[in-house]
């Protein structure tokens, strides 16, 4: 190889090293994926190769642009679907977590939350600010206006799917459990009073 040559490429490298060194690796991946698409490369170097990197564990198929279920964003429904909030507190506290894990946005307001229910095509509560007080109680949000986040209380909670929560279920909940008590079966006897 010339030496020329070999300047122009290792000149191509610290350029490249010095635009992705700031990314995490997920992004890094997306970069790379998407300069081999627009390069039209037929082969990428597998990870013995100097341009790779000592520390890469990235294989060939993982650098050709797919679609893959982990570089999908998840969606708001799917999150509630997956970690199944039953109060609007905990329905609160998942939008806090949507945002951060999932948005990369770790602070928020009051206000930035409330529209998660719009976006979730979920009811919203009569009364937001109530139940937004009650997650900052239980420890699951920290409120500093502009700059309220999610605590790492509130992280764990919503991981474990509520299951630390203990809490009752919803009104709505517990309405619908009554009708269900209240429905008699076939057959049974009705009681009348005495007249």
């Amino acid at each position: 190889m010339s030496s020329e040559k070999k300047d122009a490429t290792i000149s191509a490298l610290e350029a490249v090293h010095a635009a992705l060194k700031p990314l995490d690796p997920a992004e890094r991946q997306r970069v790379l994926a998407s300069v081999h698409a627009l390069l039209e490369v037929a082969g990428v170097a597998g990870p013995s190769s100097p341009l790779i990197g000592a520390g890469s564990s990235s294989s060939t198929n993982q650098l050709r642009p797919q679609t893959s279920t982990a570089a999908r964003p998840v969606a708001i429904r799917e999150l509630i679907q997956e970690k199944r909030p039953r109060t609007h507190p905990q329905f609160i506290t998942l939008f806090a977590y949507y945002r951060e894990k999932h948005q990369n946005l770790p602070t928020f307001s009051r206000s930035d939350l409330a529209g998660y229910y719009t976006t979730s095509r979920e009811t919203p509560p009569k009364n937001f600010d109530r139940d937004f007080v009650e997650a900052v109680k239980r420890g699951w949000i920290h409120e500093d206006g502009d700059n309220s986040y999610i605590t790492t209380k509130g992280l764990e909670v919503v991981e474990s799917s509520f299951a630390e929560a203990g809490e009752k279920p919803s009104r709505h909940t517990r309405s619908a459990q009554s009708k269900k008590k209240s429905v008699r079966k076939p057959g049974a006897k009705g009681r009348t009073k005495a007249g």
